[in-house]
């Protein structure tokens, strides 16, 4: 099955399936730990115990005795899974099929790529023969573990476990087997600057009355990756790239992923992933993406928290060396998850202008604070720099100009992409800025924690992303981001 993104594979096909519980001795009477199972029934009032006798208090007794006993919380939660955006393959490229939306798919699907239609992409179809209706809903069901022990009953988000359930030792009878927390300290140089910085930060804006939440930070990192140059280049400009670039161009990789110690759990609220190229003479870094989760505490500074750590990160790259910076403000196509699946309900994806303008504060705070020297927007660089042909403008993985070039170049005329490209001057003009830092000196310390910190999973966006989206980890409500968060930790 194709990872994503884009999403490419088939959503879960709509099936007569239980309702989520509106009653938890209702759902328990056949489903414990996800499996049903022939032991003794929890239902309410068992047929040799019916009202014969009119005596309701000892039915009600008979009742309570036989439900079942929750350890973890008194609340009865929407135990159903949210499903999510999934990309109609019909070629629109911002075209969704969002959740509980009716779509189409092929009768029969062979191979990786699983084509999947919404109903509007569908109308358009000449040939419909052989395709079947499903919709868009997410089938699994949060389940209900007993622990070996104790015989407690626990929701699974509640349990912070993640093993199998005939496995299951709750909380309270292995407190040792759990780890809620990161330990102490941080696992690198970089992690541990970037987290006394943001945690000074936090501490001199908190007013009087605000709580002190401590934040812990991690970082990975790996400099082997590259490119090939042309899988980037305009395949009419493709040996004047590789005369500029050479046949790769090779960039290190780098994701911080920032946790805020709530109840006793470090939940993740922000994540980070970037690329750094290092060339003779001039080096630079990207933020490939960024997302976050509205639930840092107090609200009222998380914003503030937010843009800091990225100018934070910016101030840790120009003391390893790196000069410049590249910034595209590209947000999701709305409904997407940009890293973290399934956002709490009122987290909205920000509008481009939206976007736009949160950047621009993180770079004019920059600037007040010399971190930054200068910035400009793409109409502005452009002006300054004189670009008068594809290769005057930078190319890297992520890179908005590369795929506007591809598509541009057309009949294979190198005369006639940069006048098929000024349709896109304007349209992008204000939207990716080129940032030069101020210079500083080496950080011989810092610089030394270029050293290779590889995850296969917390590294890559695409690989954490699958990893959630394959685990149900969301993080619409605390309960359920507080488990995924943990999940995280685990992999550390």
């Amino acid at each position: 099955m194709q990872k994503p993104p884009p999403r490419t594979t088939r959503p879960t096909r709509a099936r007569i399936m239980m309702s989520p519980m509106t009653g938890i001795q209702d759902f328990l009477g056949s489903y414990i730990s996800g499996n049903f199972q022939n032991e003794e029934s929890f239902s309410t009032c068992a047929p040799d115990t019916e009202n014969t006798t009119g005596d309701f208090r000892e039915i009600q007794k008979q009742k309570n005795d036989k439900e079942p006993q929750f350890m973890c919380c008194s609340e009865n939660p929407d135990l159903s899974y949210s499903s999510f955006n999934h990309q109609c393959t019909s070629g629109a490229q911002d075209c969704r099929i969002r959740p509980e939306d009716v779509y189409w798919v092929p009768r029969k699907q062979k191979g990786e790529f699983q084509e999947a239609v919404c109903t509007t992409c569908f109308k358009e179809m000449r040939n419909k023969d052989g395709w079947i209706q499903e919709k868009n809903i997410n089938e699994k069901i949060e389940e209900i573990f007993k622990c070996q022990k104790c015989s407690g009953f626990w929701h699974q988000c509640c349990s912070f476990f993640y093993g199998e359930p005939e496995d299951f030792v709750c909380r309270n009878c292995a407190p040792e087997a759990y780890k809620l927390v990161l330990d102490e300290p941080g696992s690198s140089r970089d992690s541990n600057f970037i987290e006394e910085r943001i945690n000074g930060f936090l501490k001199s804006s908190l007013e009087i009355d605000q709580e002190f939440q401590k934040i812990s930070v991690r970082t990975y990192y790996s400099e082997d990756d590259f490119v090939k140059t042309g899988d980037l280049a305009p395949p009419s400009w493709e040996s004047k790239f590789i005369a500029e670039y050479g046949t790769v161009i090779k960039f290190a990789s780098r994701a911080i992923h920032v946790f805020q110690r709530q109840d006793n759990v470090d939940q993740i609220v922000f994540s980070l992933f970037a690329s750094e190229y290092r060339n003779p003479g001039k080096s630079w870094m990207v933020i490939d993406c960024l997302d976050s989760i509205k639930m840092f505490q107090p609200a009222s500074l998380r914003t503030q928290i937010y843009q800091e750590l990225v100018l934070i990160y910016f101030d840790l790259a120009r003391k390893i060396g790196l000069s410049d910076s590249f910034l595209w403000a590209d947000p999701p196509v709305q409904g997407d998850d940009y890293i973290f699946p399934v956002k709490p309900a009122n987290q909205p994806s920000p509008t481009p202008t939206m976007l736009e303008n949160w950047y621009l504060r993180v770079m004019e705070k920059g600037k007040s604070d010399g971190i930054i020297k200068e910035f400009r927007s793409f109409t502005e660089e452009k002006e300054f720099k004189k670009f008068k042909k594809p290769t005057d403008i930078p190319i890297f993985q992520t890179s908005l100009w590369s795929p506007l070039m591809i598509a541009h170049d057309v009949g294979g005329k190198p005369q006639k992409l940069w006048r098929a490209m000024s349709v896109e001057w304007k349209s992008h003009g204000s939207d990716n800025w080129f940032i030069e830092f101020n210079k500083v000196a080496k950080d011989e310390q810092l610089e030394r924690m270029c050293q290779e910190r590889f995850h296969e999973i917390l590294l890559k966006k695409e690989e954490m992303q699958y990893h959630c989206w394959e685990n149900n980890w969301q993080f619409g409500t605390p309960r359920r981001a507080r488990y995924a968060s943990v999940g995280l930790i685990n992999l550390m």
